[in-house]
Order: C-alpha cells, then structure tokens, then sequence
C-alpha cells in the first residue's frame, strides 16, 4: 500500500484517539458518547491530494478515524473528482458508507455510487467544477476558488454526535454558513458519508476578470 507523501496535521492540534487502526486492532466501531457536542473554527489539513486509489486509502486509513477526517475524506474525492472523474469515482467509492454503493464498474473493486448519487455529481459539479475547492480554506469566488499551494485546510464549524452516526458542518468560502455532511461509523473504525446532498448545492459564481486588450 502506498503512504501518503506527508503526515497529516490536525490544527489547534486535535489528536487521533480512537483512529481507524485502533478500531481495527479492537475489531469493533470506535465508542461514541451519543451526546450532541460543538466546537468552533477546528480544521484538518490534506498534506496533497492523491494521486491514486491507494494512496487515498493510505491517507482515509490516518484521518477518518473522525467524522471530521471522513468528512475531509469526501470534501478530498470531490476535489479528485473534477480534475479526473476516474480517480474521483474510485475515492468517492472509498469514502462513502456501504449503503450507498451498488454493484457495478465506475467506482473501486466492481463497487459503485448509487446510479442518482452518480447522475447528481455529473449535474451539479459537472457545470461547476470550483464548487469542491470552496470547502477548502483560502479560495474565495475572487480568485476563482484557485486551490492554495502546499497542504489544503478544510475547516469545520461545529459537529453533532450521535453513537455510531454524526454531522459535521463544513465552512464553504461561497456561501454564507456551514454545510452539514453526515456520516456513519463501519465496523473498521472508520467514518463515512451518508449524506452530502448540501455539499452540492451552488454556491457564489467566480468573479470572472477580462484582461483589456488596450
């Protein structure tokens, strides 16, 4: 399996307790309060986007042991997706709950979204292909939500906590308040999305500038 080509960083140096290999070595879910919790400005920063199904592992393998790291996860997947469908499709497949997926050849391991999952993807970001980088810190509609250099920051506004299932809200740099990801808890530890549908919706056009000819 290939590393991911840096350590991941959790700013205001939130810890891995209870990561997903703890979870595997225990054989069961990470344990949960079941009490809704909240916090305020805590982010976690991609080291740089993979390049492969494998390395989208290797780098889910050290995050998702959170619902905030399997939500940087699926933020990550969108991101992939625009810039290569295939890849996307694979790490979209990989980050998102089982229940999600069916049978089927546009995805990772003869898995696949479900066919309205797939058919909304391709009509919301297909016309807007910035809208995955606007969850990323630093891009903003004037300048074209352009990705930073260096480590990406996907930053989180509050989380709710309910066992085996949870909601983070993730700050969007084209509209005016956080959008809720939902996510699930597998028998590896790790969290994933099951529901996403507000990380779709449009969001603020980039400002478009005309260089004059004159």
């Amino acid at each position: 399996m290939i590393r991911s080509p840096a350590a991941v960083v959790f700013a205001l140096a939130l810890p891995l307790a209870g990561g997903c290999a703890a979870a595997r070595s225990a054989g069961a879910p990470v344990p949960r309060a079941g009490v809704p919790s909240a916090f305020t400005d805590t982010s976690i920063e991609i080291p740089a986007l993979p390049r492969s199904a494998e390395e989208f592992i290797a780098l889910r393998d050290q995050l998702a042991g959170t619902p905030r790291g399997g939500a940087a996860m699926f933020v990550t997947a969108m991101i992939l997706y625009v810039q290569n469908e295939k890849l996307g499709l694979e790490c979209l497949t990989i980050s998102v709950d089982q229940d999600m997926l069916v049978d089927g050849d546009k995805g990772y391991r003869n898995k696949q979204l479900r066919n309205a999952a797939l058919s909304s993807l391709k009509s919301n970001l297909g016309p807007r292909p910035y809208l995955p980088n606007s969850y990323v810190d630093g891009t903003s509609p004037d300048n074209g939500y352009a990705l930073p250099s260096g480590p990406l920051k996907i930053r989180f506004k509050t989380e709710e906590d309910h066992g085996d299932r949870s909601k983070v809200f993730v700050y969007c740099s084209g509209a005016d308040t956080a959008r809720p990801i939902a996510l699930k808890v597998n028998d590896k530890g790790a969290w994933k999305a099951w529901e996403w549908s507000s990380l779709e919706v449009g969001i603020r056009k980039p400002t478009v500038v005309k260089d004059d000819p004159f």
